[in-house]
C-alpha cells in the first residue's frame, strides 16, 4: 500500500526542487506557475522557505535561490558520499579474504543507518540494505556507538525499553550496560544472533582527526562463518580495516586499542 503523503510537505518539497535545479533565480510568480498553484499559496511556501534557510530572496529583483540551510545539508551529502567511498576499495578488499558481507554504517545524532554494504561471496547471501536504521541495544554497530559516542544517548537507550529482537537480546539495562564496557576494553562488538538468529556480526568504531565517532565498520555472517566468539583473525580483520578509514580522517591517537599493534 503506498504511504499517504502530507500535500504541504510535498508541495514546499517540490518548490525547493524548482529552486534548486534553475539556472536563474525565479520570480514568486515563475515558481507558482511551474508548480501550478496560485500565487498566494507559493507566496506561504516561498516564506516557510526563507524563513528556515532553504531558500533566500533578492532584495533587488525579488527572486528566488537557494538559501544557506541547502547548502549544508548539501556539505553533509557529500560527507557521506565520500565516507563510502574512502571506505569502499578498503572494505571490498576485507569482504574478498573473508568471504563476509561488509557493512558501514553512519553515526547519526540519535542512532545510526547503513550507508554502504557489499554482499558477501557464500553461497547462502547475508547482508544489510543501504538506508537500513540498526537498533542501537540489539546490534554490534548500535553497541559500538554506545561504547564510543555520545554519553546522553547511551544513558537514554539504557533507562529506555530494550524490546527483544531474538531470544538472544539483551534486554536488561545491566546487561547491555556491562556489555558496554567489555567493549569499551576491547575495541570491537560481537553481537551473535541478536538482531537476527543464525547471523553474528563484528564491528568497530571509525574516528574523525578529533577522535568523535563517525562510522561503524561491520562483518556479517551466518554463525556457522562467523563464529561466537569470534575467530581472532576476524577480529584482526575488522579492527585493521577500522584503522585504514580512521587514519584517513586524521585519526593519530594511539593510545586506543583501535590503533594498538
Amino acid at each position: 500500500m503506498k504511504k499517504a503523503r502530507v500535500k504541504t510537505s510535498d508541495m514546499a518539497l517540490t518548490i525547493l526542487e524548482r529552486v534548486a535545479f534553475s539556472d536563474i533565480a525565479l520570480s514568486q510568480t515563475e515558481i507558482a506557475e511551474a508548480v501550478g498553484i496560485v500565487k498566494s499559496a507559493a507566496h506561504k511556501h516561498l516564506n516557510t522557505l526563507e524563513e528556515t534557510g532553504w531558500i533566500m530572496r533578492d532584495p533587488g529583483t525579488g527572486h528566488y535561490h537557494l538559501g544557506p540551510k541547502a547548502w549544508i545539508v548539501g556539505q553533509h551529502a557529500i560527507a557521506i558520499r565520500d565516507l563510502a567511498e574512502t571506505a569502499r576499495e578498503r572494505m571490498r578488499i576485507k569482504r574478498n579474504e573473508t568471504g563476509l558481507a561488509v557493512v558501514l554504517s553512519l553515526v547519526k545524532k540519535n542512532g545510526l543507518s547503513v550507508i554502504f554494504a557489499l554482499h558477501g561471496t557464500h553461497a547462502i547471501e547475508i547482508g544489510v540494505r543501504q538506508g537500513s536504521e540498526l537498533a542501537l541495544h540489539a546490534s554490534a554497530q548500535g553497541q559500538i556507538v554506545l561504547a564510543f559516542g555520545s554519553s546522553a544517548l547511551a544513558e537514554e537507550v539504557l533507562l529506555g525499553e530494550l524490546p527483544a529482537l531474538t531470544p538472544k537480546t539483551l534486554t536488561l539495562p545491566e546487561q547491555l550496560n556491562a556489555r558496554i564496557a567489555e567493549i569499551r576494553a576491547a575495541g570491537y562488538a560481537c553481537a551473535p544472533e541478536e538482531t537476527l538468529l543464525g547471523v553474528n556480526v563484528v564491528a568497530a568504531p571509525i574516528f574523525d582527526h578529533n577522535g568523535s565517532l563517525i562510522a561503524t565498520v561491520a562483518l556479517v555472517g551466518s554463525i556457522q562463518h562467523l563464529t561466537s566468539p569470534p575467530a581472532s583473525a576476524h577480529v584482526d580483520t575488522i579492527l585493521e580495516l577500522a584503522r585504514s578509514i580512521s587514519q584517513t580522517y586524521g585519526y593519530q591517537r594511539r593510545s586506543h586499542l583501535l590503533l594498538e599493534n
